[in-house]
């Protein structure tokens, strides 16, 4: 029985280290910085704020940068305070597609962590910012349509039809 209760102080007090260790930080870490992020990333590019251009178009996020990451296994992501792009795969979209997924990524970084927010913030921009029109969000739906739902995305279908009442819309995501 001594053997026993020693087993299991010793189970309990190494739980509780351990939770306290992720609890201060120094297991568990946050999301990786710019500097961190580009310096694990072969062939990484780091393009200052307003300095992205696509298709003619100078993109801006405020003063977050983007990574141009080759090997990014999607089209584009974000950190908080950076966004990230995969030039290859955006290459081969069409325009209103690019500057959807960039001020989708964009979105997350003003509105959190929805997607269905940061699909809704993109179309608006678009919109508003005249890169968007009614025949660009059908390319976009186009894009999107052969996407499974997922934990975090709806299907593509499900997402276009929200982005086209966001699109038609007057509130502002």
């Amino acid at each position: 029985m001594k053997l026993f209760v020693k087993k299991l102080l010793l189970a309990t007090t190494s739980l509780l280290v351990g939770l306290a260790l992720i609890h201060h930080g120094t297991v568990a870490q946050g999301p990786p910085t710019l500097a961190e992020y580009a310096a694990q990333v072969k062939d990484a590019r780091i393009v200052p704020a307003g300095n992205l251009a696509l298709d003619g178009y100078r993109l801006t996020c405020g003063r977050r940068p983007t990574v141009l990451d080759p090997g990014l296994d999607d089209y584009g992501a974000a950190y908080p305070g950076f966004l990230i792009l995969n030039p290859n795969l955006i290459a081969r979209v069409p325009t209103p597609v690019k500057l959807w997924i960039y001020s989708h990524e964009c979105g997350h970084q003003f509105r959190g962590p929805s997607e269905e927010v940061a699909d809704c913030f993109a179309v608006q921009r678009g919109r508003r910012q005249k890169w968007l029109t009614a025949e660009g969000l059908e390319k976009i739906c186009t894009f999107i349509k052969p996407a499974r739902g997922s934990a975090m995305h709806l299907s593509g279908p499900e997402r276009c039809k929200l982005m086209r009442g966001c699109y038609a819309a007057k509130k502002v995501y």
